[in-house]
């Protein structure tokens, strides 16, 4: 490692650390490739007679040899190309006298249709995605690909059977990465916001009737930027595309998967292979776009495109 030149003392209030002590703590650091830090090189100083300092003051000295923290890679983001190809989940809570409601939605991911709703009397238990799934599966079809978050309730062998009943593929979220749930967690901004303006024009007189009159509009009466002015239930009904055939689609990611997984270098990537593998695979079919991040700011306006 190079050791690059110390501008050594600068005007006004003198150096704690005299410049020779400087240059020296500096060269070991260098030396030692960077792995002795502020508190192995204050402990070196006072071995070797050089001085006494805190690793405070010491990391100071060194603060411009060190190199730029790693980022951490984040999974990228995707546009979908149309409906009925993933539909994803999530939920919040309401509190109405002194109780809590927990409210879960379940959305297109291309036309932010809701295509059900269910408020749950307190937190969502398996049962409720049980039911409020297979309701819309029956309604509207179902979609190739299911995604939501690594919650139990939602995770179980009874959740996992249905969905294998109707040929649908569930997609988790990376673990403590709720932005890949993005466009359905800003869905739940959106609610929670127009029930409280709901609620402050005393609109609706329970929570489940200005629940349902905020659906409506987002479903039925809010034209949508994003989908060329469009309503959400518009572009769900109009804008359907042809889908790959469900098994040889099934097919294709469990081989991927396999494939992934025994290329893993470790268990993160092991664990991640079969989200990797459903993003290929609908990659390939021209159903998924990558594309830049998506805001989540839960404290940002309670309004969207």
């Amino acid at each position: 490692m190079k050791v690059p030149k110390d501008e050594g003392r600068q005007k006004g209030r003198p150096e704690v650390i005299p410049q020779e002590a400087r240059v020296k703590l500096r060269t070991c650091y260098a030396e030692h490739m960077g792995q002795w830090g502020p508190s192995v090189l204050a402990c070196w100083a006072r071995r070797e007679g050089i001085g006494a300092w805190s690793s405070e003051t010491i990391a100071k000295v060194i603060a411009d040899l060190k190199p730029e923290p790693e980022q951490a890679q984040r999974p990228q983001k995707y546009e979908i190309a149309g409906p009925m190809v993933m539909w994803s989940e999530d939920g919040t809570g309401f509190v109405t006298n002194a109780q809590k409601k927990e409210l879960m939605v379940l959305q297109d991911e291309y036309a932010r249709f809701k295509v059900n709703t269910r408020l749950a009397e307190g937190p969502a238990c398996e049962a409720d995605v049980l039911s409020y799934l297979e309701e819309a599966f029956e309604k509207h079809g179902a979609p190739l690909v299911l995604k939501h978050d690594n919650a139990k309730y939602q995770n179980t062998d009874a959740v996992q059977k249905l969905c294998e009943r109707f040929g649908v593929i569930i997609l988790n979220s990376p673990p403590r990465y709720p932005a890949y749930n993005g466009r359905c967690e800003r869905s739940m901004r959106d609610i929670k916001g127009y029930v409280r303006a709901l609620s402050r024009h005393h609109r609706g007189k329970t929570l489940q009737e200005r629940i349902s009159l905020t659906i409506k509009d987002l479903n039925e009466e809010r034209p949508r930027p994003v989908l060329g002015g469009r309503t959400a239930k518009e572009a769900f009904e109009t804008l359907r595309m042809a889908l790959p055939d469900r098994k040889q689609f099934q097919i294709r990611v469990r081989t991927r998967q396999i494939e992934l997984e025994e290329k893993a270098r470790d268990r993160n990537e092991k664990h991640a292979a079969r989200r990797r593998a459903v993003e290929e695979v609908l990659s390939d079919y021209g159903l998924l776009k990558w594309k830049g991040d998506t805001s989540t700011d839960l404290n940002a306006e309670t309004r969207t495109s």
